[in-house]
């Protein structure tokens, strides 16, 4: 994709990406300010950051990895071990059952075969 879109951290400019219902831009914009206020830049992403990179993606393929991923909070290894099985959307809460890839057997870790369901 050659044409990059400038993306303005603004109530205005965010308020027309389609942002889920109840998210409160002000505050979230305020929260962001506070946690750079240090220099740092934190090393996670509020909820209307990520929806803007959701609207902006332009393939349904890359959109449905990085939305699994923000929403189960697992990571990029999990992710690949899914399968259609992984995913049980018939109950009244659906759910995925997330298996590990490599784990090592330290203490606290859990077993290489362990799953872990994330609704």
């Amino acid at each position: 994709m050659n044409n990059v879109i400038p993306l303005q951290n603004s109530p205005e400019r965010v308020s027309l990406l389609p942002i889920a219902p109840g998210v409160d831009f002000a505050t979230a914009l305020s929260l962001r300010r506070m946690a750079t206020s240090t220099g740092a830049t934190p090393a996670y992403l509020l909820a209307p950051e990520v929806s803007a990179l959701l609207f902006y993606m332009p393939d349904q393929r890359h959109h449905m990895l990085f939305a699994t991923l923000w929403n189960t909070g697992m990571r990029i290894g999990e992710a690949r071990m899914l399968t259609p099985e992984s995913f049980d959307l018939d109950g009244v809460r659906p759910f995925v059952r997330i298996l590990s890839e490599k784990v090592r057997a330290r203490r606290g870790r859990p077993p290489k075969d362990e799953v872990r369901l994330v609704p």
